[in-house]
């Protein structure tokens, strides 16, 4: 009897800053584990990521709608004004999807966040953990239209995968709803680093992740540099760069474009003070090694300004938005903070795919 061919299972993350791949990495080591092949489909940072990340695997170019920040005023209403275009780019990602549809056969889809993806044929899966879009200011007169909008959208996939726990322990009001009772699976947190290896190294005072669009990941970069040269404090400084391979010394600062998984953790582990944006991947690393942060959202970021409001009202972490922000304000407050700790498996992921592969 000749063997069943393997199953082909295409994912494709969101390529708003490295957060949506980074945390595809235990499912796509699943995915394999149980027997399929893996084809990856990204674009920018995510794409660059990924090749360093899974060099035998088969990875293509997707593009996508990937707007910058502004440096002033709220993300939301950017997105808004852009809609023609994210209609425009989403029919144009429709097409290559179906492309490579046909010729790599695909049997499923992940989508980690790429709301265009669904009713290609073939079962398709969505991952996120914003079910319940936070606005602000005036965006809350228009929130009960968002809602309708990306609930229907979302409710074209055939199942909606949340990193989280059932408790919405981590992503707190974002994940709680009422629709998609029959399709909603909560998966825990998904963290590159639940299988990690790390090594004892020595005390490091300060680090900096960071992540997420331009042009605030460069803003955010100049600023900590400029205030940790002030201090004086040993820092290091991961740019979160995956296409460059730069590692330069600037007096008491190390600049690292970017580390690998063994590195990063390492340094994540090794770090008193840890500063970075609450991205939900950061979030879900963090709580996978038992560490802390020191939240700065991204301006107009309504999803990280509303996880660092929730933090610090609950007295797990310290924030402070990025205008205002003080490093050593910041590292003498932040010690105050009990942290984000969370125990998981990959369980239920486990169950999850299975269910996919063997119905698809």
């Amino acid at each position: 009897m000749m063997p069943k061919p393997k199953k082909n299972i295409l994912i494709c993350p969101l390529d708003w800053g490295l957060g949506h791949a980074t945390r595809m990495v235990p499912v796509i080591k699943e995915i394999k584990e149980q027997g399929a092949n893996v084809i990856l489909a990204a674009d920018n940072g995510p794409l660059d990521f990924l090749l360093r990340y899974f060099p035998n695997e088969k990875i293509l170019k997707l593009r996508g709608f990937s707007p910058n920040y502004p440096l002033k005023g709220s993300m939301s209403w950017k997105i808004v004004r852009s809609i023609p275009q994210i209609i425009h780019k989403s029919r144009i990602a429709r097409k290559s999807i179906r492309k490579i549809i046909r010729e790599y056969k695909i049997d499923a889809i992940i989508s980690d966040n790429r709301y265009e993806l669904s009713g290609m044929g073939v079962p398709t899966v969505f991952v996120t953990h914003q079910l319940n879009i936070q606005t602000s200011g005036l965006q809350k007169l228009i929130k009960p239209l968002i809602n309708v909008i990306i609930n229907n959208m979302i409710d074209a996939f055939d199942e909606v995968w949340v990193p989280d726990s059932s408790d919405h322990r981590l992503s707190g009001n974002l994940s709680k709803t009422n629709k998609f009772i029959t399709k909603l699976h909560f998966i825990d947190i998904l963290s590159r680093f639940s299988s990690v290896n790390v090594k004892s190294k020595t005390d490091l005072p300060i680090l900096v992740l960071l992540s997420g669009p331009e042009p605030q990941r460069t803003i955010l970069e100049n600023k900590l540099i400029e205030q940790a040269l002030e201090c004086g404090i040993e820092t290091v400084i991961l740019q979160g760069l995956p296409g460059k391979t730069s590692r330069k010394k600037i007096k008491n600062i190390t600049l690292i474009s970017h580390a690998d998984d063994d590195e990063l953790a390492e340094y994540i582990c090794s770090a008193k003070h840890i500063i970075c944006r609450p991205g939900y991947s950061t979030l879900m690393d963090l709580a996978a090694l038992n560490k802390s942060g020191i939240f700065i959202p991204t301006p107009g970021q309504t999803e990280q300004e509303y996880l660092s409001r929730r933090f610090l009202q609950e007295n797990i972490a310290f924030s402070e938005s990025q205008d205002k922000f003080n490093l050593i304000n910041a590292i003498n407050k932040g010690i105050n903070y009990k942290g984000i700790y969370m125990s998981h498996n990959n369980l239920k992921l486990k169950e999850r795919i299975n269910v996919l592969l063997n119905n698809c």
